[in-house]
């Protein structure tokens, strides 16, 4: 935890400097200025705020209430809308936060930006940080505009393939052949009917399939602003999901 502890800021020490603040420093600058301009547009055309915020560690803090308390600090949304996001990772420890305002919550529950963060896992995990940010600021920003009935100039990017180490459902060509082969037999054979009963009522007379699970937890985020003058004073956060990687 010590090396952890010496990349953590507090709360007060942040800064906000634009609306995308990558005070962890694993941002590339085209990437920043994307997400800048999609915050910018969502700002003065939607008349909502996205922050985005990247730190090395919460230094053993729950990134719930690191996020709340930023968000609050910050004044991310119109004190009178609360139409704020604020969207937080924690990179060293694998976390992160997506921290909504209660005028955005009925569009945004915690189920949709949960989601929006688990697209970005195969980004986060193999260290694409630019483009899982990218990715999760752009899911928020779609669904506000869209909302707002306004178009952003910028395009969605596309959710990343996660290779999927289990097995798929369904019968290969061997299988289709073999029970081709063992329908013929019981039909060319005495008692057929007794025996057909008896093989098809054991192969799907049994309990279904319970799949594996996939990545578990909800999406996250946090909110920013402030020390720019572009974010309103907005209050806490009313929902939000928080997720690892």
């Amino acid at each position: 935890m010590s090396i952890l502890g010496a990349h953590a800021e507090p709360i007060a020490q942040l800064k906000a400097t634009d609306y995308v603040n990558d005070f962890a420093h694993v941002l590339d600058q085209n990437t920043i200025a994307q997400m800048d301009e999609i915050c910018r547009q969502i700002d003065e055309k939607a008349h909502a705020q996205i922050a985005v915020v990247t730190i090395k560690s919460l230094d053993g803090a729950d990134i719930e209430s690191y996020a709340v308390d930023l968000f609050h600090q910050w004044g991310v949304g119109s004190k009178s809308t609360n139409r704020g996001v604020l969207i937080l990772y924690a990179i060293d420890d694998h976390r992160a936060r997506i921290e909504v305002g209660y005028g955005l919550e009925p569009i945004l529950p915690d189920g949709k930006v949960g989601g929006f963060q688990r697209e970005a896992v195969p980004l986060m995990r193999a260290g694409s940080y630019s483009q899982a940010l990218l990715l999760v600021t752009s899911r928020v920003a779609a669904v506000i505009a869209e909302d707002a009935g306004i178009q952003l100039t910028t395009p969605q990017p596309a959710a990343p393939e996660e290779n999927d180490p289990r097995p798929k459902h369904g019968m290969s060509a061997g299988s289709v052949i073999l029970l081709i082969i063992i329908v013929i037999v019981i039909l060319v054979t005495p008692l057929r009917t007794l025996l057909f009963w008896m093989l098809f009522s054991g192969m799907f007379g049994g309990g279904g399939y319970r799949g594996g699970g996939g990545f578990g937890g909800g999406g996250g985020g946090f909110g920013g602003g402030g020390g720019f003058g572009g974010f309103g004073g907005g209050s806490s956060g009313g929902g939000g999901a928080s997720s690892s990687w």
